[in-house]
């Protein structure tokens, strides 16, 4: 997995930093307040005031379960959709991604 940016813990979600070869921008994990559905993202990704992904709170099973965010980022200047998980760590959260 390839770490591609570090977050901190704010009131309203998360706020940090995505830095790639050709990409470094500072985003927000927004909470949805008004998820109308199971389904709906538990996150808004925003770069300034522009949508730049979501995201939805996840568990991985196993004997010491792992509580993450599935991201899914996305704007024109990317190829095509990236998919990414964001971990808390004790002083924050990374954002790694694995290319399938």
């Amino acid at each position: 997995m390839a770490h591609i940016g570090s977050f901190k813990q704010t009131d309203k979600g998360y706020e940090g930093t995505i830095a790639t070869l050709h990409l470094n921008k500072k985003v927000k994990f927004v909470v949805n307040g008004n998820k109308k559905t199971d389904g709906s993202p538990d996150y808004f990704v925003k770069a300034g005031k522009s949508d730049f992904g979501a995201a939805w709170k996840e568990t991985k099973d196993g004997d010491e379960p792992v509580n993450y965010l599935s991201v899914k980022l996305d704007c024109p200047t990317l190829s095509k959709p990236i998919n990414a998980a964001l971990f808390e760590r004790e002083d924050g959260a990374d954002l790694v991604w694995t290319r399938k």
